[in-house]
């Protein structure tokens, strides 16, 4: 009886690490895929790169892997959020954390913190996002501070060239208008956009491409995408805007 229990417990011991390498593997596919697919801002070449909307690190950790030695600026209104980022880019810099939203006014208002942060939000959520995703359906009110893209640039000395990533979940336009000198010098942008209204009067697709169009940029395609959870359409996706003739610095 020993013998047989002991050795149902090694055939159970042998799947377990089985299943454990198979979801390492997969998640080790995974991460290289997403450094294949934003490999391509290689081709900018930049000196600083604006992380705008950086949650917990995550883009920050990308672009570190991606572009050793180059300095990466993170904007997190979020307060424990922005302590990871800070701690994360302190040990892994060159760059800075602000602790701050961003918009086209200065000012202190209330963000809609959601239990999974990245899709907290300074605008009221759908009922279409908590369907999709029914872990974000709890939210509570945070204060935080807004500053405009430009007057923090004004004391900075980012070299060019410059990449800019926004991911702020609807909020997209006021943050461009808030800093329309610093995205003109910008050779790239990428920014996190919906096909469908996940948050109420978020900004879309053609809005923000009329925006950056007005600037110089030109829309170059998708670098990545989200599907539905439950029948598999597009989401979000990650448009990638080129600007030829970037503006001074």
């Amino acid at each position: 009886m020993k013998r047989l229990i002991k050795k149902l417990f090694d055939s159970v011991g042998v799947e377990i690490r089985l299943k454990r390498n198979v979801t390492a593997v997969r998640e080790k596919e995974k991460r290289e895929e997403v450094l294949r697919q934003w490999a391509l801002l290689h081709r900018y070449q930049p000196q600083t790169i604006l992380d705008i909307g950086a949650n917990e690190g995550q883009s920050a950790a990308l672009f570190r892997q991606l572009f050793p030695g180059v300095a990466i600026y993170s904007f997190e209104p979020l307060a424990d959020c922005h302590q990871q980022v800070a701690h994360f880019l302190e040990s892994h810099g060159p760059g800075t954390a602000f602790h701050c939203a961003l918009g086209e006014s200065n000012r202190q208002t209330t963000i809609h913190r959601n239990e999974f942060t990245p899709s907290s939000s300074l605008l009221p959520m759908n009922t279409l996002h908590k369907t999709e995703f029914p872990k974000t359906t709890r939210s509570r009110p945070e204060q935080v501070d807004v500053k405009r893209l430009d007057d923090i640039a004004e004391t900075q000395q980012w070299a060019d060239p410059l990449v800019i990533k926004v991911d702020v979940q609807g909020f997209e336009e006021p943050v461009i208008r808030g800093g329309l000198d610093t995205f003109t010098r910008a050779r790239a942008v990428v920014i996190e956009l919906t096909s469908y209204p996940l948050y109420e009067s978020q900004s879309t697709f053609e809005r923000v491409q009329q925006q950056l169009q007005s600037i110089g940029f030109v829309f170059r395609g998708v670098i990545d995408q989200m599907r539905s959870p439950q029948d598999g359409r597009i989401l979000q996706f990650d448009a990638l805007f080129e600007n030829d003739s970037p503006g001074p610095s």
